[in-house]
């Protein structure tokens, strides 16, 4: 099994993205961190993600090899403290040391020491030792050395005299002696360089020993970011942003000459070696706070590598700019990329790509903001970038047909993912459109057809949206690259909550063409601007938020439930989606309804609860025009129930004749339909117990297997989810393990909703899965492999 797309977002953390020489993006997406390669296929895809961090990554960074070649290690930090260095491995990366700082983290970094050492540490082929150093709120600053792979052999904790490290960069001082240096940025706005006279000798006996040579002061505000770079053998070009809105460009140069002491003030000498750090310059561009500056990276240049004398910042005034020399060395603005107006926060950090070719931002809701250099243009333009929900993914369906994929989550949005297109044996997919942007969170989700979808979230109304032209134009020819109508969508009024179509009116700002290319992904600016559904239909007649809901395959019912503690407000209520009125009130539950599911052949509806049991209700043969109604038949028993828990999910198999039920204490009961309307006591007819793994999502493969085999996918608190197959002899369900996906390849927190996608490729199932960790993920893995690790 793999996963064919894995759509997430980036935390809101300045430090949590970096772009590697090695081609890579990775970022921070939740408690995990994406690999993310931007020119896969021409569209860019994420790769995979890595799971090993308790709570939310604050901090990734690629270790920074010397010389030029790619970066072979990552460093992460958690919010909890928790440091780890991630080595390459030939498929992946697997974490080679975990450190714990022991409180919350404020920063971290790592590098390499003895740059002067790289052709000897070529030869054993093994990388340099390795310094890492990570701060907490608690001023607590430890710096680690690492002499061989996996082992740290020596620890330091330097004394900050009560002031907290809000940033921290590990370099070395120009100069031919290397001496490593961390310039540590403090909460009083100074920026503080400690160094570390390295003894001659064995590298593996070296002892940490970092003292305080050089305070600078001159921001105004908390400085939130630094990089530097060294121009040449004797001189390097410190950068530092900070929240007065302006950076600073700091030199530091060897110094031999002899000087007054009155001079001497921007002096400082370690290992007998004079240095001078002189103010450069003062860059005063950005109207806000000013969260990352980055350097230009080397290019190589007639077979030599060079480094443009360019820096890149970004702020949260939603503005990146490229900082540059003039012929009369005055540093000035040469291009500014990013967006004017809104009422949305700006950037929380900016990356070059390995040749400076192109740059990415990161948003404050998870969003990211690229754009290349087009050579023949000469001008730099918007290109794709990966998308994702930036809270919990609540629910996912697919269209009837498999041919899109949309999603809901508690970042008040929902989410159109789609096979941009194919590429040999593989589809490269993609978010083409944000139907709704709420003002509530959204709990869930129904495709009523395939242009049609309800939604309900955490105010008492149920919403219908209906496809706008474009989008049912995409969806007849399976062609999404086809550009779209600026008059053709949606607008949300202001300090309002319903999607209303402008078609026909005067559009208030201007489109430009180039903004519709078909032949490229749109951007996260588009998507929001131009991708919302009108709403069709508002549904009222729950008293309290809508938490779960469910439609008929005929699209001709709508289910829906609400959150609950009583008998009165636990029923289900029917609504005809051709009058839009209420057909009937199911009531059979004392506390909320948590999921709902009809039949396959629509005969038949299920809902589990709160209340720890579950309900089955037959359909009425009647011809009615508000639709088909349901009658109660049976109601799980209170007394010797196999669930004794929360009942989270419920499930049909493909040929209507058994559901499954899984609860929070970890069993998952199958249940014959024929013996229900047989009048028999219910009583399950195979069951499993995962032995307190918390089940959250269950769903049948839409295919009965050769030899009656049913597929089974589980879903549970943890994060993991198990394919099973199940065969019934003589009436009863037996299991059989098939496979499963730990933390990093399914998700590391709580499975919301599984579902495979109807009528997938020849061959292949394709299951589709949400969760609480934000990440929605689309696996693949062949038929013939379940049946034949089955038979195994």
């Amino acid at each position: 099994m793999s996963a064919n797309y894995i759509s997430c977002a980036c935390n809101c953390q300045p430090r949590a993205v970096d772009w590697g020489k090695n081609g890579l993006v990775c970022y921070g997406s939740s408690n995990s961190i994406a690999i993310y390669d931007p020119d896969l296929e021409r569209t860019g895809q994420v790769l995979q993600t890595l799971h090993r961090h308790s709570s939310q990554v604050k901090v990734v960074q690629w270790i920074e090899t010397n010389g030029n070649t790619p970066e072979t290690e990552m460093l992460s930090g958690c919010r909890e403290g928790c440091v780890i260095i991630w080595s390459k491995t030939s498929e992946t990366f697997t974490p080679s040391i975990t450190l714990s700082l022991g409180d919350q983290l404020t920063t971290a970094h790592a590098a390499y020491l003895h740059k002067n050492q790289e052709e000897e540490n070529k030869k054993k082929g093994e990388n340099s030792s390795l310094l890492i150093c990570a701060s907490s709120f608690k001023e607590i600053f430890s710096v680690w050395l690492r002499t061989s792979p996996g082992a740290v052999s020596d620890k330091q904790i330097l004394d900050l005299k009560g002031k907290i490290p809000t940033e921290a960069r590990i370099t070395h001082l120009p100069g031919s002696q290397n001496i490593p240096t961390i310039i540590l940025v403090m909460d009083d706005a100074t920026i503080h360089l400690f160094t570390w006279s390295m003894p001659a000798g064995d590298s593996t006996a070296l002892k940490l020993n970092f003292q305080l040579s050089k305070q600078l002061t001159g921001h105004q505000d908390w400085i939130q970011c630094l990089d530097i770079v060294h121009i040449s053998e004797n001189e390097s070009l410190l950068a530092s942003g900070s929240q007065d809105g302006t950076i600073r460009l700091w030199k530091i140069l060897t110094s031999s000459e002899e000087k007054p002491p009155e001079d001497r003030v921007n002096e400082f000498v370690v290992d007998y070696q004079q240095f001078e750090v002189i103010l450069e310059s003062i860059l005063s561009g950005h109207e806000h706070w000013v969260y990352a500056v980055r350097w230009h990276p080397p290019i190589l240049v007639n077979g030599q590598w060079k480094r443009p004398n360019k820096l890149l910042s970004s702020a949260l005034d939603k503005t990146m700019i490229i900082w540059e020399p003039n012929s009369a060395g005055i540093w000035m603005e040469t291009v500014r990329l990013g967006k004017v107006g809104g009422n949305t926060l700006g950037f929380y950090g900016g990356n070059f790509n390995k040749d400076g070719s192109s740059v990415l931002a990161h948003g404050y809701q998870g969003t990211f903001h690229m754009w290349r250099f087009e050579e023949k243009l000469q001008r730099w333009t918007p290109r794709a970038a990966p998308s994702g929900h930036f809270s919990d993914v609540s629910d996912l369906h697919w269209d009837p047909e498999g041919r899109y994929l949309i999603t809901t989550s508690l970042d008040q949005t929902t989410r159109v993912h789609v096979p941009w297109r194919i590429s040999g044996a593989s589809e490269i997919w993609h978010e083409i459109a944000r139907p709704q942007i709420h003002g509530y969170d959204i709990n869930c989700l129904s495709v009523l057809s395939p242009r049609m979808f309800a939604s309900g979230a955490e105010e008492k109304v149920v919403r219908v949206f209906e496809a706008p032209e474009y989008f049912q134009k995409c969806l007849n020819e399976l062609e999404w690259r086809n550009p779209r109508s600026a008059g053709d969508r949606a607008s949300v009024p202001a300090l309002g909550l319903t999607n209303k179509a402008i078609d026909g009116q005067v559009i208030d700002d201007e489109v430009d063409d180039d903004d519709f290319r078909g032949e490229r992904l749109p951007t996260e600016e588009e998507i929001v601007r131009y991708t919302l559904w009108p709403e069709l239909e508002k549904l009222y007649g729950h008293g309290y938020e809508i938490f779960a809901m469910a439609a008929r395959h005929d699209g001709k019912i709508l289910a829906t439930s609400c959150k609950s503690a009583n008998a009165e407000h636990s029923s289900i209520i029917l609504w005809s989606t051709k009058t839009w009125g209420q057909v009937q009130k199911l009531s059979a539950h004392r506390l909320t309804v948590t999921q709902m599911e009809f039949s396959p052949n629509d005969e038949f509806l299920v809902s589990v609860s709160r209340d720890r049991r579950w309900a089955f209700y037959k359909s009425l043969q009647n011809a009615d025009d508000e639709g088909p109604s349901y009658e109660l038949l049976v109601v799980s028993p209170a007394v010797n129930a196999l669930h004794t828990r929360i009942i989270w999910c419920c499930c049909w198999s493909p040929d209507s004749k058994y559901f499954a039920t899984g609860s929070r204490e970890g069993k998952i009961g199958v249940w014959c339909v024929e013996n229900i309307l047989n009048g028999e006591n219910p009583q399950p007819v195979g069951s499993l117990d995962l032995q307190g793994s918390s089940v959250t999502a269950l769903t049948f493969h839409r295919v009965i297997l050769e030899g009656n085999n049913y597929v089974l996918a589980i879903g549970v608190e943890e994060g993991r989810i198990a394919v099973k197959v199940i065969n019934f002899e003589n009436g009863e369900a037996k299991f059989v393990n098939c496979l499963e996906l730990d933390t990093s390849a399914a998700h590391h927190k709580t499975v919301k909703r599984l579902s495979f996608r109807p009528k997938g490729k020849e061959g292949m199932v394709q299951l589709a899965s949400c969760s609480s960790d934000r990440a929605v993920k689309i696996y693949d893995f062949e038929i013939s492999k379940i049946l034949g690790e089955k038979d195994e």
